[in-house]
């Protein structure tokens, strides 16, 4: 089956705008290699969606189309078997699609209300048409569009009834959460699609509820264990521990997430006020942050900072900012417990990699990875802070247990138990074209 995926977060991602590329190399060949460049110049992404693409494509063959939203990048490159293909849109209209889309996240989340706008809403349509644009030129090499997320609601509707579209919404889907407008907006969109994947038994039951007339499944996201080394040396866990002032004494407790106020880093910062650990908060902006002008992860960072010195565990709590993936590999290898703190989560794949290093984890009752918990069993949920510190508190004192029972449950959200299904939603879509 030939695929085409639709992310907004590409699955590589360059330090260096294609003018500069132009500069550094001269005039070069679309599309363009990735081998040519220097690998300073980019880094494949390491995003969640994404990362999860990347092992689906394997499982189809390792060749696939992919269209991303890229401001300044290349409009065209190869990365091994992969053709990728980015949107770009002028500056204004990235900060109205931006504030567009930030406002269907923050609402989906309980962050803030968010009164539709329609200036923003034109740049988001904008963006939205420009990707089903270029997915459709992409028709003659394609049997079925798999379009990724909240970003790209519209294109479903946009390529109609030409060719098959599978949607994987990937945030949570809670209609009470929602205003009516907002909520009516995101059924109409669900709508124009031949098939919707949700996350978690939670969405499904919330799409149930609106009475949208959707085709709709329910399938775990996945993680593909060839990505992660478990077997990490001595050597680099040394390393990662010199460079964060982690002491060879030190309990560990791993919080992996970008820096945003959903991630809920703050409920983790109290937890720990009482407790002997060190905390890890590893991860810095995301794609919007760093590439959209968009400031939202410094700003939580600093409150964040602000909130450990006002509790006085400043000394406890330790930001690595973006680690690679053999720092990120070497930090899971090192905690006692990895944790989710999210107020309220789509899943929280992280938990899944904990459990694949086989340790405990101490989860949000919030999140959709919560579903799979079983307190006492592979780890400990939690509703307040409070709840959370006696959750890790448990969870250091039976780390092999715990961990173990991880480690069996992770294989449910393995990608070789999870492709069947999704590549049953795929090829039922394609098989009515």
């Amino acid at each position: 089956m030939r695929i085409t995926i639709n992310t907004q977060t590409p699955p590589i991602r360059f330090r260096l705008s294609y003018k500069d590329i132009v500069e550094k190399y001269g005039e070069l060949d679309l599309p363009l290699d990735i081998s040519m460049l220097s690998s300073e110049d980019y880094y494949i992404s390491v995003g969640g969606v994404a990362r999860m693409m990347l092992g689906l494509i394997d499982k189809f063959g390792g060749k696939a189309k992919w269209v991303a939203l890229g401001p300044g990048y290349p409009p065209y490159v190869r990365m091994n078997n992969i053709d990728v293909y980015f949107v770009d849109l002028d500056p204004k209209s990235l900060a109205g699609y931006t504030r567009f889309k930030e406002g269907i996240y923050n609402e989906s989340h309980g962050i803030a209300r968010y009164n539709l706008n329609g200036r923003d809403y034109i740049d988001y349509a904008t963006y939205n048409w420009l990707s089903a644009q270029k997915l459709l030129e992409l028709y003659s090499d394609t049997d079925v569009y798999f379009i990724n997320d909240f970003q790209q609601l519209l294109v479903g509707g946009i390529i109609g009834p030409s060719a098959p579209a599978v949607l994987w919404y990937h945030i949570p889907f809670v209609p009470e959460m929602l205003n009516e407008k907002l909520r009516n907006f995101l059924i109409r969109s669900f709508e124009g699609f031949d098939a919707v994947i949700v996350s978690t038994k939670r969405d499904l039951e919330g799409l149930v509820r609106t009475g949208a007339k959707v085709k709709v499944k329910q399938i775990y996201p996945y993680i593909d264990p060839s990505y992660y080394n478990t077997n990490v040396s001595k050597s680099d866990v040394e390393n990662v521990e010199r460079k964060f002032g982690i002491n060879d004494d030190d309990k560990v407790v791993l919080v992996v997430a970008r820096m945003d106020p959903i991630k809920s880093q703050d409920v983790a910062i109290q937890a720990i006020k009482n407790l002997d650990v060190k905390l890890v908060l590893a991860g810095d902006g995301s794609f919007t942050s760093k590439s959209l002008g968009h400031d939202k992860a410094s700003i939580w960072s600093r409150k964040l900072r602000e909130l450990a010195r006002d509790l006085k565990v400043e000394n406890k709590v330790i930001f690595t900012g973006y680690v690679s993936d053999e720092e990120l590999m070497a930090l899971y290898k090192r905690a006692n417990a990895v944790a989710l703190p999210s107020r309220i989560e789509g899943f929280g794949l992280t938990v899944c990699e904990g459990w694949l290093f086989k340790k405990p984890v101490v989860v949000s009752k919030g999140a959709g990875v919560s579903e799979l918990v079983i307190d006492g069993g592979n780890g400990y949920t939690f509703r307040t802070y409070e709840e959370m510190a006696e959750g890790i508190s448990k969870a250091l004192k039976e780390e092999d247990k715990l961990g173990s029972l991880g480690y069996e449950t992770v294989k449910k959200c393995l990608i070789d138990n999870e492709f069947d299904s999704i590549k049953a939603v795929l090829e039922e879509a394609a098989s009515e074209y």
